[in-house]
């Protein structure tokens, strides 16, 4: 009887879906916003005045905490893919330490569960929520989501379970993965992911545009588009629009509203 206990006891404490049974909560946190703003890194960030979505849910990802800006512009939740090569849990540390000392301290996370062990140690006194790899649409935050081929995708259906009617990207735009060169709003030789991987003596291959299997990167690229395609998909379905707003953006799966007045 005991040894029945502790079995079960132990399938629930190892359950995965009670790590993320808390994502329910991410809908009630914007309940009071009707649209979401996604923020990515192309280099076209630096040539746009984005301080004027301060009152929106502004969804930022990645390195984005680098902003000059980033505390008028307040983003209302930041997001990480789960680490992977060429990331070390070295570099994934100096990464996250720098972020823990430059985004709002309000600014909560959202974290894919595999760096759990990672975020705890570092982001002290800041809500972080978890999600994971695996699952598929619709979406659903509080079991596995559409693992995604950049963080951009995890923000697209962060917007999606909370049912925002509108969404709208800047700084996102894939085409420097094929044909321009590897560049962001931020320096690669000040503190960034990149400047932590180069400090490590870990190369990055596409920062020097090496690409030794390009029709590999090609078939990536054709099924990251196709997720994109996927979760506008399943933005119609729901009844809710995505737009590109990004005036230097030529990334076309959404539907263009090009904000021109935000130019600098």
């Amino acid at each position: 009887m005991l040894k029945r206990i502790n079995r079960r006891l132990r399938r629930i404490i190892n359950n995965p879906y009670k790590l993320y049974a808390q994502n329910s909560e991410l809908k009630s946190l914007f309940n009071d916003f009707n649209e979401a703003v996604i923020l990515g890194s192309a280099s076209s960030i630096n040539q746009l005045d984005l301080t004027g979505y301060s009152d929106k849910m502004a969804i930022t990802v990645g390195n984005f905490f680098e902003h000059p800006d980033i505390e008028k512009i307040n983003p209302k939740i930041h997001i990480f893919a789960a680490s992977h090569p060429p990331i070390t849990k070295e570099v994934l540390i100096d990464w996250w330490t720098r972020c823990q000392e430059v985004l709002p301290q309000n600014v909560p996370l959202l974290v894919e569960k595999r760096d759990k062990e990672v975020a705890d140690k570092i982001f002290k006194n800041r809500s972080v929520y978890y999600y994971s790899y695996g699952g598929d649409v619709p979406v659903d935050f509080t079991k596995p989501i559409l693992s995604p081929w950049s963080v951009t995708i995890v923000a697209l259906q962060l917007a999606i379970y909370c049912k925002l009617p509108k969404t709208g990207i800047f700084g996102v735009n894939h085409d420097w993965q094929c044909i321009k060169p590897y560049t962001h709003f931020y320096d690669h030789d000040k503190p960034s992911l990149e400047f932590y991987l180069n400090k490590a003596g870990i190369e990055i291959s596409y920062e020097k545009q090496k690409q030794p299997f390009p029709k590999e990167r090609l078939y990536k690229e054709y099924e990251l588009y196709q997720q994109y395609e996927t979760l506008k998909n399943q933005a119609q379905i729901n009844g809710l629009k995505i737009y590109n707003y990004d005036p230097f953006s030529d990334f076309d799966v959404f539907e263009f509203d090009k904000k021109l007045e935000l130019l600098m």
